[in-house]
């Protein structure tokens, strides 16, 4: 497959953008080892206004046992994919896919080997409004059975287009959005919760 000039200038400047977002964060991380799992609001408040409603560490670790936290941090771990989704059927199926498949190559931490390897990949999602802005009993039992399950406070975006999943297209400003900003999300969680992984 070739890629134009234009598409590989687009793809560099994407990456370059987002490992300037990473070191401008890394400076800026205290790291505190016990204030991952407070839900005080005090613990993570800012000066700054935020542009997202902030989801403390331990909302978004609310599905993941304090213990897995625990291991994530003391495993020596190459790079920590955070993988935004949405929690709809067939999302749903493509996790699935995904844990039974890729994510049981030898070097993939998963909850099967303890969380051992050099690549740990988490599922970053936000509250459907299929669900009526809540987690579905599908997600509950999915994060419970896997441990790699991360929930954010914020509400995904309607789809406002006529897209089917696998089609072409977009699924809509609102959708597309609220995507970003799970992605936003993450980058800002990964930091805090992984500083010393290097990708």
């Amino acid at each position: 497959m070739r890629f134009s000039g234009k598409w590989m200038a687009l793809v560099a400047g994407v990456w370059l953008l987002l490992v300037l977002f990473a070191v401008s964060r890394i400076q800026q991380i205290e790291t505190n080892a016990d204030a991952y799992l407070e839900d005080d609001s005090t613990a993570n408040s800012s000066q700054q206004p935020q542009l997202l409603p902030r989801t403390s560490d331990g909302e978004a670790l609310r599905y993941v046992p304090r213990d897995v936290v625990d291991t994530w941090k003391k495993r020596d771990l190459l790079i920590v994919l955070g993988v935004p989704t949405v929690d709809v059927e067939e999302r749903q199926r493509r996790r699935h896919l995904q844990r039974s498949t890729c994510w049981r190559f030898p070097g993939v931490a998963t909850r099967a080997n303890n969380f051992t390897g050099a690549m740990l990949v988490l599922y970053v999602l936000a509250r459907h409004p299929s669900h009526g802005y809540n987690y579905s009993a599908a997600l509950l039992e999915e994060a419970a059975q896997w441990h790699d399950v991360l929930t954010t406070s914020i509400d995904e975006g309607r789809v406002t287009t006529k897209k089917v999943v696998g089609g072409p297209g977009f699924w809509g400003l609102e959708a597309e959005i609220g995507m970003s900003r799970k992605t936003y999300f993450w980058f800002d969680f990964a930091l805090r919760l992984f500083p010393t992984v290097p990708y």
